[in-house]
């Protein structure tokens, strides 16, 4: 029997990030010093920014999940934190890997949140399942908003546009583009809040859309081994 689990990650980009980005230089018209040093700063903050959404250049800093009726999330302060982190998340969801056993439940998902999971583990040395995440056959993964676009053919939205439309409750006012500055800023709750509101909104958009049911009993996740993973979970 399959057992349904709702997955959302929030990040920013790595610590040493700047070492990776395209060297930043002001326009050919930039005559004034303090303008050109403006521009070179501004820039390779923006740079950083896209970085943060970048599977090769960000980390997580909370993950987040549901599973039937349970639901908890990590906050991760340090890549130490989510090294020990991913190898719980695997060995709570995918003990023994089983293609279809446990279905990863996402929204856009398969673009990010799941290879994002495991290029993480593979940075981290973190031993991990090796997930079908084709386009075409994705045995361990639903992703809604691939299902919702029709694979692509229609106009891309994001997680708070359908609920929305559908009328679904989302109890945050952070987007994900807020995340790098809240990390930067120690504002640890906002994040935390952020993480958990999405979260819940794909399983209530996944009930609407009827790939769950209301009340779906599952298999239970194995107890963590660090302990209770509530909100004040962190590392």
């Amino acid at each position: 029997m399959s057992r349904h689990l709702i997955i959302d990650c929030e990040t920013c980009a790595i610590k040493d990030v700047e070492t990776y980005l395209e060297p930043v230089s002001a326009p050919s018209n930039y005559k004034d010093a303090e303008k050109i040093k403006a521009y070179i700063a501004d820039e390779t903050q923006r740079q950083a920014a896209k970085a943060a959404l970048d599977i090769d250049l960000a980390r997580i800093v909370c993950l987040g999940w549901q599973m039937g009726e349970e639901a908890g999330h990590w906050i991760i302060k340090d890549e130490i934190a989510e090294q020990t982190i991913l190898a719980e998340f695997w060995r709570q969801f995918w003990p023994v890997y089983v293609p279809g056993h446990t279905i990863a439940v996402t929204f856009n998902g398969l673009n990010y949140d799941l290879p994002l999971l495991l290029r993480r583990s593979l940075y981290l040395g973190v031993p991990a399942p090796k997930l079908q995440l084709e386009r075409v056959k994705h045995a361990d993964a639903i992703d809604l908003m691939q299902i919702l676009s029709m694979d692509g053919r229609l106009t891309l939205h994001g997680l708070r546009f359908y609920c929305q439309r559908f009328g679904i409750p989302v109890d945050d006012e952070s987007v994900g583009a807020d995340i790098a500055g809240l990390v930067a800023a120690g504002d640890w709750a906002a994040v935390e809040k952020h993480c958990t509101a999405d979260v819940a909104a794909t399983h209530a958009l996944a009930v609407r859309m009827g790939v769950l049911k209301p009340s779906q009993p599952v298999e239970k996740p194995l107890p963590s081994t660090l302990g209770p993973v509530q909100g004040d979970q962190v590392f």
